[in-house]
């Protein structure tokens, strides 16, 4: 099957920054999961932090959300400490966020923000300057 919904990822000192969009299935999301591991290699082997834009993503399927499960499980047990959630006020994408984490550990702190330069500046505070 294709691939459906698109990512970019880069890495700015020990801070991951993705960009998400678009409605995502499971290929997408094992392809997004392998580029993860790949981008991350660098960083993992201190703590750190990922900043998420997410007003272009219009979820997925649940097979996506399995997967999803899983990245969530590999990043806590690889050092993430922080994330930093971007998105307009929309209730469907917090309630996907929410039950997806749901049991992850909770040395990661993660905070939602409106505007770029909050989730920036939080990040700094907390150790993860971009």
């Amino acid at each position: 099957m294709q691939a459906h919904g698109s990512f970019d990822l880069w890495v700015d000192n020990r801070v991951l920054l993705v960009r998400i969009s678009g409605a995502w299935n499971e290929e997408e999301t094992r392809l997004y999961f392998k580029q993860i591991k790949e981008i991350t290699s660098p960083i993992i082997d201190r703590p750190w932090a990922m900043l998420l834009y997410l007003n272009g993503w219009e979820l997925g399927t649940p097979e996506a959300e399995l997967v999803t499960r899983e990245i969530v499980n590999w990043v806590s047990q690889h050092g993430l400490a922080r994330v930093a959630e971007i998105y307009d006020p929309n209730a469907m994408i917090k309630l996907e966020i929410d039950r997806v984490v749901k049991g992850s550990p909770d040395e990661i702190e993660r905070c939602h923000f409106l505007e770029e330069e909050q989730a920036f500046a939080w990040l700094a505070s907390q150790g993860f300057p971009v």
